[in-house]
């Protein structure tokens, strides 16, 4: 199925297939209670919205979920997006040092499509969940060929952690999500959107352990063949400092991106 989305999208535009698949969500959201009643809660709880606009905004959360995956497809197919960058140069600087250092990304827009435009003559090293599929992983190293971009799976043994870790002591980028906590039992508390939540701290531990600079960075969809990269310095004395220096840069970007923020269970249970 996906090696045949990627043939279509070779032949077909993006908007075609949005459209079939803007027919498709409200079946999906009927199948998902659990997402749904995540994403209600938050619109309703966090964000601030009427019970009827919590509704319809659930409906755009999920709708923009699928256009970043179709947009996935899309860009293994050879289509082109225009990726603007808002940092002011900060990511280039933190490049041209000899420490290594550390991205912080989260469930936020398209992460992906950033690592194909955040070229650095540091090697990137990025972790990356190791229960993709065999046609999403293969794409994936084909267009991170050009990058500089090295795939980092998740492991049972935890191996990627020391992975990482030798990638910062080289002076390298060590790249991973720090946005959920996975069932671990390490995690810290941070306020979050007017309550609690909890971040994971292995992000945090190894940026402190290291001590080596820390970058948010966020990748938003801002049209139909555009994103925005946004980036964000991280910086405290401890763990639970950067884990809520984090997460206020999370908050950031959520308030202004609400539709596109993808977790669907209870962030703050």
């Amino acid at each position: 199925m996906q090696r045949t989305l990627i043939g279509l999208y070779r032949i077909l535009p993006l908007w075609l297939l949005y459209g079939v698949m803007a027919l498709v969500i409200p079946f999906y959201i009927l199948l998902d209670g659990k997402g749904r009643r995540a994403s209600w809660r938050f619109f309703r709880k966090r964000i601030g919205y009427g019970p009827l606009k919590s509704i319809l905004h659930v409906y755009l959360n999920m709708f923009n979920m699928g256009m970043v995956v179709l947009d996935r497809f899309a860009a293994y197919a050879g289509k082109k997006f225009k990726v603007e960058r808002e940092d002011n140069g900060l990511y280039q600087v933190y490049c041209r040092g000899n420490e290594g250092f550390v991205i912080l990304s989260s469930h936020i827009g398209n992460y992906e499509m950033a690592g194909y435009t955040l070229l650095s003559p540091k090697r990137m090293n990025v972790l990356v969940y190791a229960g993709e599929t065999a046609t999403v992983m293969a794409n994936r190293e084909r267009m991170f060929k050009d990058c500089n971009v090295t795939m980092v799976p998740v492991s049972e043994d935890m191996s990627h952690l020391f992975r990482l870790n030798n990638a910062l002591a080289s002076g390298e980028v060590a790249s991973l999500p720090a946005d959920r906590v996975f069932g671990s039992s390490k995690a810290v508390k941070c306020s979050f959107l007017g309550a609690d939540a909890s971040f994971p701290a292995g992000p945090f531990t190894l940026t402190h352990s290291r001590g080596v600079s820390a970058l948010a960075t966020f990748c938003v969809k801002t049209g139909l063949k555009s994103y925005k990269v946004i980036i964000q310095p991280v910086a405290g004395d401890s763990v639970r400092d950067l884990a809520q220096a984090f997460a206020k840069e999370v908050e950031s970007v959520v308030r202004e991106w609400p539709d596109q923020w993808y977790n669907f269970y209870d962030f703050w249970a």
